[in-house]
């Protein structure tokens, strides 16, 4: 009996050429790179742990580059610490500057605050007899407040 089109094994003669399992499968050049020594495989999975024996030495490795990475940081941290140290001794010299010029600027300010009285007796026309007695009457007053 003839068998309908299409009902046949796929990869038998029924079949149309291009209709195979096996032969028809897409190829992606990226699962073969292609390196300098030629093809290569794919990559498998590694299976299992990498060292079977973990010995003396396994150990030694692992606590050296553990201190290793300590001593790294120790380096780090005194590094910091030196920073900290310096900044900190500029910013108490800087502090103790800024002290002695504050109180500068407050004699300065007070002298300021005198010739700007002054300019404003001469610019108002005031007699000097006039600011000679505002004179008398802030001393006295001054002299009191003292005592």
């Amino acid at each position: 009996m003839p068998m309908p089109p299409g009902t046949a094994r796929p990869g038998s003669r029924g079949c149309p050429i291009g209709t195979g399992g096996v032969l028809s499968s897409q190829i992606k050049v990226a699962h073969r790179p292609v390196t300098q020594q030629g093809l290569t495989g794919m990559k498998t999975g590694t299976k299992g742990p990498q060292r079977q024996i973990l010995d003396k030495s396994y150990y030694l490795g692992l606590l050296r580059s553990k201190i290793s990475e300590l001593t790294t940081e120790v380096n780090k941290l005194q590094k910091g610490i030196e920073m900290y140290n310096q900044e900190n001794s500029v910013y108490l010299s800087y502090e103790k500057r800024a002290e002695t010029l504050a109180v500068e600027i407050k004699e300065l300010q007070g002298q300021l605050a005198d010739y700007n009285m002054l300019v404003d007796k001469l610019n108002t026309n005031t007699e000097m007899e006039e600011v000679m007695n505002d004179y008398n009457m802030l001393k006295a007053q001054n002299d009191r407040e003292t005592q």
